[in-house]
């Protein structure tokens, strides 16, 4: 019985291998000539401060922040974050940027409190210095 059962589970691990894709020619695999301190990638932004007026509260504020690589070597970000919870990040480029490449960092802000509100979104990446802060900034209204 027992040997059944292994000669199953070899045969079913065997086709689910089978079954796997790999894509590597697709992603851009990150090797040492894209890190260079002499000449670092230069992540320029449209815009680094998003403003609102008079939101109501509760409401979803939708904004994308475009940038373009106008360094020499591909820029690669290593990690993005929003300063809290009521600010949720939709993804941004996870593959190195080549020089002249753009890219789009998508934010939803769902303000829980009346008033000014000032939030972040800090990324890390291969720049000098590292770390580049986005803002969102406005005015909340209504009652909570």
């Amino acid at each position: 019985m027992m040997k059944k059962v292994l000669i199953g589970f070899f045969i079913l691990t065997g086709m689910l291998a089978g079954c796997r894709t790999t894509d590597k020619h697709t992603s851009k695999e990150i090797d040492a000539s894209m890190i260079s301190p002499e000449h670092p990638p230069v992540m320029e932004f449209d815009n680094e401060v998003f403003e609102f007026e008079n939101a109501p509260i509760g409401t979803t504020i939708k904004h994308t922040f475009k940038f373009k690589n106008t360094g020499e070597t591909a820029l690669i970000l290593h990690d993005v974050k929003a300063s809290c919870g009521c600010t949720v990040l939709k993804g941004w480029p996870k593959e190195p940027l080549a020089p002249g490449e753009e890219g789009e960092i998508p934010v939803e802000f769902t303000p829980k409190a009346t008033g000014e509100n000032l939030k972040t979104v800090s990324i890390v990446a291969n720049t000098v210095p590292s770390t580049k802060k986005l803002t969102i900034k406005g005015t909340v209204v209504g009652t909570e």
